[in-house]
C-alpha cells in the first residue's frame, strides 16, 4: 500500500509539473499587455534606483588611478669607426713636360801636326845649298860667285816655302767630346690616386706624395691627411 501511494504521488507530481510547463510556454507565447509591462518592469526601476545612487558614490570613492609615466629613450650607441683606412690601390699621375739635358757625342777633329821648326831653318838651309850649288854652274868669275850668291838666297826663301806647305798639310786626326744642351721631352709625376676602403665604404684621394704602408690614418670616419 505505501508502495502504492508513493507511485501515485509521483505520478500526480509529474503531472503537476508538465502542466505548469504547457501553461508558462503558452504565456510566454502570448504579448504582455502594456499593464503587466509596466507592474513587471516598477520593480526593476525601484531596484535599480539604489544602483543608480551608489555608482556615482562609488567611482568617487575609487582610487585614482596612477599617470602612467612615459619609458625614457634609450641613447643609440656611438658608431664605431676605423682608425686606419686600408689602401687598395695606387696610381700616378703623369703629365707631358720638357727638361733641359745634356747630350754629349764624339767627333774627329783634324789638326795640324805639331811643329818643330817654327822658323823653317831647315828648309831655307836646303834650299840655300841647293840654290848655291846651281848658281855655281851658272857663268864664270866674278859672274860665277854672283850667280852662286844669287841662286843660294832664291834656294833658301825656296826652301822655306816649302817646309812651310810641307808644315802646314801635316796633319793629325784627334777626337773629342762635344756637349751641348738640349729640351727633351719627359712625363712628370703630379700626384697619387689612392682607392681606400673605410668603415666598409670605398672612395679615392688625391696626394702629393706616394703613401708609405698599405693604410692611411682616419678618425671618426675621415682621412687623416
Amino acid at each position: 500500500m505505501k508502495q502504492s501511494a508513493l507511485i501515485a504521488s509521483v505520478l500526480a507530481g509529474g503531472v503537476a509539473l508538465g502542466a505548469v510547463g504547457v501553461a508558462g510556454f503558452q504565456a510566454l507565447k502570448k504579448p504582455e499587455t502594456p499593464a503587466a509591462t509596466q507592474v513587471a518592469s516598477a520593480p526593476s526601476a525601484i531596484a535599480s534606483a539604489p544602483l543608480a545612487q551608489a555608482l556615482p558614490q562609488a567611482v568617487a570613492s575609487a582610487p585614482a588611478a596612477a599617470p602612467k609615466t612615459a619609458a625614457a629613450p634609450q641613447a643609440k650607441p656611438a658608431p664605431q669607426h676605423a682608425t686606419h683606412a686600408r689602401i687598395l690601390g695606387v696610381t700616378p699621375i703623369r703629365e707631358a713636360a720638357t727638361e733641359p739635358k745634356q747630350v754629349c757625342r764624339q767627333e774627329q777633329v783634324a789638326h795640324q801636326a805639331p811643329v818643330q821648326d817654327e822658323n823653317r831653318i831647315a828648309g831655307s838651309v836646303i834650299g840655300g845649298v841647293v840654290g848655291g850649288l846651281l848658281g855655281n854652274q851658272v857663268g864664270g868669275g866674278n859672274g860665277k860667285k854672283a850667280a852662286t850668291v844669287i841662286g843660294a838666297l832664291a834656294g833658301g826663301f825656296a826652301g822655306n816655302k816649302a817646309q812651310e806647305n810641307m808644315q802646314q798639310k801635316d796633319q793629325v786626326v784627334s777626337t773629342r767630346t762635344v756637349c751641348d744642351t738640349q729640351e727633351v721631352p719627359t712625363q712628370k709625376i703630379v700626384g697619387y690616386d689612392v682607392r681606400y676602403s673605410l668603415d666598409g665604404k670605398t672612395g679615392t684621394v688625391r696626394m702629393d706624395q706616394k703613401p708609405k704602408g698599405k693604410t692611411l690614418p682616419a678618425k671618426d670616419g675621415k682621412l687623416l691627411i
